[in-house]
């Protein structure tokens, strides 16, 4: 904390702020949701010990489930993490932890750091000397996670239920969504093909590390008095998020299983299976558990250039590549290239695609291996390669984003039938009950408000 001032705080959270929303695709433009978050925020905040601070509460467009507390009160939520969330009092769960991290004064600090470790990347753009490989690994939102110590968790923790308690919520809904947010993380590296007690690096999980058990030793050090008549607020939060925007926003395109489709720029590709896509305001990652990745962006060149002349003079100047190769997928003129890169984890392959768009646009790929597995992978990355296409206008026209709806069950209505419409294919039903807090063998009730996935 050293010896820096509240204003000091408020002044480096106001600088920050503005930089944080865009790191995590801007503010969600959804009025309702955003007066939901702000009155519970604020609410919370009234009862905090440094209520004086000007506390700002942002409802940030990302799918991640994530949330980030800066100095001085400036909070953001991912909307993401709004959808896992089932009550109001989860909801205000989280945002009474951050607030305890704006009272505790713990701090957001930017770590600078980034997937590229995840990808393989780091050690590629060292030993190419080529900044653009390492700003392509670069990912969404990264210098805004800030892991905090046990004990700063611990501190949140304890005056969080505090204000929870004073502001009249169900303290329990602290630990109730810690263990749905466990959850989604196990989830998550299952998909992935990652082990359960792997988490990825921008889930909230990863940047708070918390347990159940502190949560409850928490919840007794804030020896707070016994609030009856707890505030749950179950069907008026889902009332709140009822046709709320899931995953992707359509201006970055969607991730659609082991597709991408960007309806607005008409495109799509599809990667290996064991691949997690992932995607962000300026590209799409897929990475596998091997340490293979694929990194897909878009930049301009000049119409008279070549591709050719473009990759490797400008795209990847301070990459020499060979086998440089003119082709053409599915119709679009395509450049390919490819190097062989020493790193500090071994040799890694790299290759290099560039396809023709409209105008002075151009469309990216960039793969990447560990050289002991490309000969296994190629295959796989060879057909990524030629999966790319433009989409056809009433194509793409047809193609919807995904939305939270809130149902009624009916009586013939089951875990199966209502997870159908969900992005996730064979984890569909596991995504079901994540987002309605199910038990592995619980079924549904006819009558029962769910959440359902449909575009």
């Amino acid at each position: 904390m050293g010896f820096s001032s509240l204003e000091d705080d408020v002044r480096q959270g106001e600088q920050a702020y503005p930089e944080m929303i865009k790191a995590f695709g801007g503010a969600y433009d959804h009025p309702r949701i955003q007066s939901l978050v702000t009155r519970v925020g604020q609410r919370l905040a009234s009862q905090s010990e440094l209520q004086q601070l000007p506390y700002e509460f942002t409802v940030l467009n990302s799918p991640i489930v994530n949330a980030a507390a800066l100095p001085g009160g400036k909070i953001g939520i991912t909307r993401g993490l709004i959808a896992l969330a089932d009550s109001e009092a989860e909801l205000a769960g989280v945002l009474a932890h951050e607030i305890g991290h704006v009272t505790g004064r713990h701090g957001v600090q930017a770590q600078g750091r980034s997937i590229l470790a995840t990808l393989g990347l780091a050690a590629l753009g060292i030993a190419t000397g080529s900044a653009e490989v390492m700003q392509l690994g670069q990912s969404l939102a990264a210098t805004f996670i800030q892991r905090y110590s046990r004990q700063q968790e611990f501190e949140a923790d304890t005056l969080g239920v505090r204000y929870l308690t004073r502001a009249g919520y169900d303290p329990n809904a602290m630990a109730s969504f810690l263990a749905s947010m466990r959850e989604h993380a196990q989830l998550e590296a299952r998909m992935s093909g990652l082990p359960p007690g792997q988490v990825d690096e921008f889930n909230i999980m990863a940047s708070h590390p918390r347990t159940i058990e502190r949560v409850r030793q928490a919840e007794e050090a804030a020896q707070t008095a016994t609030v009856a008549n707890p505030l749950v607020g179950r069907r008026s939060y889902l009332q709140d998020v009822n046709g709320m925007l899931f995953g992707d926003d359509p201006a970055q395109g969607f991730v659609r299983g082991q597709k991408f489709i960007h309806p607005d720029v008409r495109i799509e590709f599809e990667v290996p299976s064991g691949y997690l896509l992932r995607n962000s305001t300026d590209k799409v990652i897929a990475s596998n558990p091997d340490g293979a990745g694929i990194v897909f962006d878009m930049g301009q060149v000049e119409r008279s250039s070549s591709l050719g002349a473009y990759m490797q003079n400008e795209w990847l100047a301070q990459v020499e590549l060979r086998q440089i190769e003119n082709i053409t997928v599915n119709g679009i003129s395509a450049v390919t290239g490819a190097v062989r890169a020493n790193t500090s984890d071994g040799p890694v392959d790299l290759r290099a695609v560039v396809y023709r768009g409209d105008g002075n646009a151009v469309f990216r790929l960039l793969f990447f291996t560990p050289a002991r597995l490309s000969s296994a992978l190629t295959n796989g990355l060879k057909m990524t390669t030629y999966s790319f296409r433009r989409l056809g206008e009433d194509e793409a026209r047809s193609i919807h984003p995904l939305r939270l709806i809130v149902v009624d069950a009916h009586a013939e209505d089951s875990v199966d039938s209502l997870s159908r419409t969900l992005p996730f294919g064979n984890f569909n039903s596991d995504w079901f009950r994540l987002l309605n807090d199910f038990d592995s063998g619980e079924t549904i009730q006819p009558g029962q408000s769910l959440k359902v996935i449909a575009s």
